[in-house]
């Protein structure tokens, strides 16, 4: 549980305010066996009753402080009346149930001292389970069980502040139908707290203990006075109530100042609640440990009386050994509770609890101005009206070819050796980079190792260079004029074909089509947003350009690229098969010194 109202420097140096009530719980439920070890031992008062701090009593107001202040966070977090009801029942019947079942069941017959028969024929056995179940009607007795005990016939009387717990339980449940625990409402809680005052201070005033009777098996007396105890956590909750150490200090130095009288017994209520609450929130994070080593303080609370009378019953007299032997068996059989009974029930508040609810993911709207256009896309190309060709196109601008920009290729480890083009050997002389009448262009752009002439033979084409069927090429609206296909190559006929970026412009990757504007129907991102391009490769006079332009026959085709060994990149390569008109015969390659 986390508080918004303690704003912890280090927060490093406490634990979570949870853990911290636990530990305190835990204590306190062990300073209830030590409260009770001497008169269950028959010594008397363990604390004289002329202290103004009885530490039993105390306890027991930090216990119902505590349980006002989580419950009330928990109504907070999850303000459903019907799961709040059923979280508190499997929180407080449970263990309650449990022991009461193995002292009437199991213990019971084992140590009356009637027999088995008589013992489960008296009504007081079945009386006992069922009073017990109800809460509210409890009762301590069990027949022939702890007749001789220094306090005699109490099976378990730590169960008494239990219906106290449940009908503190019910009148916030009221308080909470009325709309107590809502900002404008909340000054309901702080009336019902006055109110309790009241009745308190009125009751104090009655002679004799417990004068004004009882609810049920509930003596009224006690339970108003640990009712305001419940409120008053109530109300450091709903109305954030500074929590300070220094305060709370200061209350329990007062406390102990203060004589053993009713102004005493009333200022305590207010200083442990107080103090308690504040010891949660601050509690030093080096104690932290396991939850299961101090979340049994409820099983060790309704355990530790039973154990007691056990102990009173074996033969142990003296309160300082009764103390020795009974916490620590109180301990192990809460812990054991906790682990097997109330851990597994308290499991069961999921279905109880409403599942969060899945938030539904936010349409995403895309931006036409961010989107990029792919080049390759042809459904840009649908969007493109055709126009009529040109007829008059150099030669040179023929021989190019414009491709689709390539990716970005792999970083190679070993950088491509000179005299290498694109990792193939690049035979035959270099071309100048400035053809005549065009424009210049830098040497060894990727073009020039794809280009026939360049001295590497170009490899076949995809399917798509194909001549399509009765050698006519479907042309799509927004595609390049007749004799340039879309990928750029010239058509099998040996027609010219444009260049994208001469006179003609063919409409090719978002460009107008000789000057003439775009119609406006996407949205084209500009030129400082398109990812750069590569430099058109430059012109060469190639063999295939002379054959295109007329002033070269056409000769025998290149020949493939000579094919690759197994063996990496290094590897000696086979010698090129020769032409079958070659009568001259194959020199072979010279034997290589080093006997490979």
């Amino acid at each position: 549980m986390d508080d918004a109202r303690v704003v912890h420097t280090r927060p490093e140096w406490f634990a979570e305010p949870h853990h911290g009530f636990a530990w305190i719980r835990m204590i306190g439920a062990l300073v209830v066996i030590y409260g009770h070890s001497s008169p269950l031992a028959g010594t008397g008062d363990l604390f004289p009753s002329d202290w103004p701090l009885q530490p039993d009593e105390g306890v027991l107001m930090g216990f119902f402080a505590m349980s006002g202040f989580q419950i009330t966070e928990s109504w907070v977090r999850d303000p459903h009346l019907g799961r709040f009801a059923a979280k508190r029942v499997l929180r407080l019947w449970p263990p309650m149930l449990t022991v009461s079942f193995a002292m009437a069941l199991i213990v019971g017959p084992m140590i009356t001292t009637l027999s088995a028969g008589d013992y489960f024929a008296a009504n007081g056995t079945w009386g006992y389970v069922v009073n017990n179940a109800g809460l509210l009607t409890l009762k301590h007795e069990l027949p022939g069980v702890f007749v001789d005990n220094p306090w005699p016939n109490a099976v378990n009387g730590s169960l008494w502040t239990l219906p106290m717990e449940l009908i503190a339980y019910a009148g916030l449940y009221a308080l909470l139908l009325v709309g107590a625990a809502k900002h404008r409402y909340r000054w309901v809680m702080a009336v019902a707290l006055i109110g309790l005052i009241a009745w308190d201070r009125h009751l104090e005033q009655l002679p004799g203990s417990e004068s004004a009777g009882s609810f049920f098996s509930v003596p009224v007396e006690s339970l108003v006075a640990f009712l305001v105890a419940f409120a008053f956590g109530v109300l450091l909750n709903l109305y954030r109530i500074p929590l300070s150490p220094l305060a709370a200090g200061a209350g329990l130095a007062v406390l102990v100042l203060m004589p053993n009288s009713i102004t005493g017994s009333f200022w305590m209520t207010f200083a442990v609640s107080y103090a308690v609450v504040v010891a949660g929130h601050f509690w030093p994070s080096r104690l932290t440990v396991p939850g299961v080593w101090v979340n049994g303080s409820y099983g060790v609370y309704v355990w530790g009386f039973p154990i007691q009378q056990l102990l009173a019953m074996a033969g142990i007299h003296n309160q300082w050994l009764m103390l020795i032997c009974a916490a620590p068996l109180a301990y192990c059989i809460g812990t054991l509770s906790w682990k097997f009974i109330e851990e597994p029930t308290l499991k069961l508040r999921h279905y109880f609890t409403p599942a969060p609810k899945k938030k539904e993911p936010e349409p995403v709207e895309e931006d036409l101005d961010e989107v990029d256009e792919d080049p390759e896309d042809l459904d840009d190309l649908d969007d493109l009206e055709p126009e009529e060709p040109e007829a008059v196109t150099p030669a040179h601008e023929a021989t190019t070819k414009r491709r689709p920009l390539p990716r970005p290729p792999a970083p190679s480890p070993e950088p491509p050796r000179p005299g290498r083009l694109g990792g193939r050997p690049a035979s035959g002389p270099s071309r100048p980079s400035t053809p005549p009448g065009g424009t210049p262009r830098p040497a060894g752009s990727p073009a020039d190792a794809a280009r026939p002439g360049s001295g590497t033979p170009r490899p076949a084409g995809p399917p798509s260079d194909a001549p399509r069927p009765n050698g006519v090429d479907r042309q799509r609206p927004g595609t390049p004029p007749s004799g340039t296909r879309i990928d750029g190559a010239p058509r099998p006929d040996g027609a010219p074909a444009p260049r994208p970026d001469g006179p003609q412009r063919a409409r090719l990757n978002g460009l107008p089509m000789n000057g003439a504007p775009l119609p406006p129907a996407r949205t084209r991102r500009s030129a400082e947003q398109r990812p750069p391009r590569l430099p058109a490769p430059p012109p060469d006079e190639s063999v295939l350009a002379k054959r295109l332009s007329g002033d070269l026959d056409a000769g025998p085709p290149p020949a493939r690229p000579p094919a690759r060994r197994p063996g990496g990149r290094h590897a000696r390569s086979e010698p090129p098969p020769a032409p079958a008109e070659e009568t001259r015969p194959v020199r072979p390659y010279p034997k290589r010194q080093d006997g490979q």
